[in-house]
């Protein structure tokens, strides 16, 4: 991978919303810009930390069009993050050999956040609207994530393009992924 790669990046800004924000306002501007696909999709995302590098967190994702096994970097933003993603297929499941593997290099035991999530994708940005739950605590979040794009810079242009589109502010977007919202925030 060269210096100024962007293909194991993941480059997103992550909104949370709270009960004042008009869900359906905000379908109707995202089908205004007329999204190549739209579909609503449940999630069920098992997270691992692994002990040795807690700048790391491991994510098992199953839903019913795919099964991925990812690593992705934490701490310092969620920004621009490492994501590299392996493809497990869509069935069977592969949660015993993902927890078997995970206990083999001491990672923690997983911890479970289910999301119902409403994607747009377009040829540049994924425009998504989640609610995601872990035990007791849930949070609704929009997020907007570049795809396809050559430089980092070209991806945060994408995604200031799309959140003024839709009435947001980069600036207001939160500065945490979701696993430290809903599993280790206070």
């Amino acid at each position: 991978m060269s210096a100024d790669s962007i293909q194991f990046l993941e480059i997103e800004h992550k909104f949370v919303v709270d009960s004042t924000f008009n869900l359906d306002s905000f379908v109707a501007g995202v089908r205004a810009l007329a999204p190549l696909v739209e579909k609503q999709v449940q999630v069920r995302d098992t997270y691992f930390l692994p002990s040795q590098q807690p700048d790391f967190i491991y994510r098992h994702r199953m839903d019913e069009e795919i099964q991925q096994l990812t690593v992705k970097s934490r701490g310092k933003g969620n920004e621009v993050r490492t994501e590299i993603n392996l493809d497990l297929g869509a069935l069977p499941s592969q949660e015993d050999a993902v927890n078997a593997w995970m206990q083999l290099i001491g990672a923690s035991q997983g911890h479970v956040i289910e999301k119902t999530i409403w994607v747009f994708e377009f040829p540049d940005c994924e425009v998504v609207h989640y609610q995601a739950r872990s035990g007791e605590r849930s949070v609704v979040c929009v997020e907007f994530e570049a795809v396809g794009a050559i430089s980092t810079e070209a991806a945060l242009a994408t995604l200031l393009k799309y959140e003024s589109q839709l009435g947001f502010d980069g600036e207001a977007r939160t500065r945490m992924n979701l696993f430290d919202l809903l599993v280790t925030a206070p």
